[in-house]
């Protein structure tokens, strides 16, 4: 069975992929030509049944022509992506041709740990302490503590789990947002509908949600204007969450009092957004899965649905393609 990916993404799993017995990886080169036994193959020579979409590729402009080599493939079955949601039209494509798509957890833990890390920051005031390092002040600095904190994560999933448990581990307490079920680590679960009603309770916000026609801009004048005073905004979901506009118009008036923002509706942001320059925005490069455990997971779970898929066993984290064509509707 052939597999394409990438000759980097091939190269990372070492033996724990070549030693797989039954598959001929394909490999999608830098230049983008592709190999088979390390011999260059047109692409209308190749028949992959699967691929996986990586990191190397996914963060990269690269991305534009793999993604179009697989929707170009009558072959393909099943792909793996390292991404958490499938909100771009290309994968709807892909869930049209009936492509079986899994996601990807592998981001979970880094991105909670960036979110508590930033919450952490606005809390303790580092900045401030390191300061008065500098100027040789024996001076303490005040903060807030998490604990007794109640915080609101918005679309409450494997990335809002991950957070919850470690919000929990400060003893905060935690409300779940999701449309159906229930959450394992919040306190307690409730549906989009009640959360205006809940959020003036809730120190910290946190969008975690998939972008889609109900979520786009749910992040607008209307929703800060019902948050806490100085509360503690924080957008590692999609940029398309969040009305950019409003959100600055509401900091100004203090609802939230600070908004740490991971994702853009433009991104790079454009050096003209006034968010880089405002004194309660906090501005990161869509880089709060960065860390050295998140590609290890990757490979891990791929390899992992990989066995499954040879066995004809159930995926990990397969999303249904009415769900993914759905969300886009």
């Amino acid at each position: 069975m052939e597999i394409l990916l990438s000759a980097d993404g091939a190269e990372a799993l070492g033996t724990r992929f070549s030693s797989i017995e039954g598959i001929t990886p394909v490999l999608f080169q830098r230049d983008g030509s592709l190999t088979r036994n390390g011999v260059p193959v047109e692409r209308d020579d190749v028949s992959p049944k699967c691929a996986w979409l990586s990191l190397d590729v996914l963060i990269t402009k690269r991305v534009f022509d793999y993604v179009d080599h697989l929707l170009n493939l009558p072959s393909l079955e099943w792909i793996q992506s390292t991404a958490a949601g499938f909100d771009n039209p290309l994968f709807v494509e892909m869930a049209k041709k009936g492509i079986r798509l899994t996601n990807s957890d592998a981001q979970s833990v880094a991105i909670a740990e960036f979110v508590l890390g930033s919450v952490l920051f606005e809390f303790q005031n580092p900045t401030a302490r390191l300061q008065n390092q500098s100027e040789k002040k024996w001076k303490g600095v005040d903060f807030r503590e998490i604990a007794g904190t109640t915080w609101m994560i918005v679309g409450i999933g494997n990335i809002g789990n991950e957070t919850a448990k470690r919000a929990r581990a400060f003893d905060a307490h935690i409300i779940g947002v999701k449309r159906t079920g229930e959450s394992a680590q919040a306190h307690e679960t409730i549906r989009p509908a009640e959360m205006k009603a809940r959020l003036p309770e809730c120190d910290v916000v946190v969008f975690t949600s998939p972008l889609n026609n109900e979520t786009h801009h749910m992040g607008n004048a209307d929703f800060f204007a019902s948050m806490q005073e100085g509360a503690t905004f924080v957008n590692i979901g999609r940029g398309g969450l969040v009305n950019e506009t409003e959100l600055l118009t509401a900091l100004d008036k203090g609802t939230p009092g600070v908004a740490i923002l991971d994702v853009f509706e433009t991104e790079p942001l454009p050096e003209t957004s006034p968010l880089w320059e405002h004194a309660n925005v906090r501005v990161t490069p869509h880089s709060s899965p960065k860390s050295n455990g998140t590609p290890v997971r990757a490979q891990e779970l791929f390899l992992e649905n990989l066995q499954a898929f040879l066995k004809e066993e159930p995926l990990r984290n397969e999303v249904p393609a009415a769900t993914i064509i759905g969300s886009a509707a």
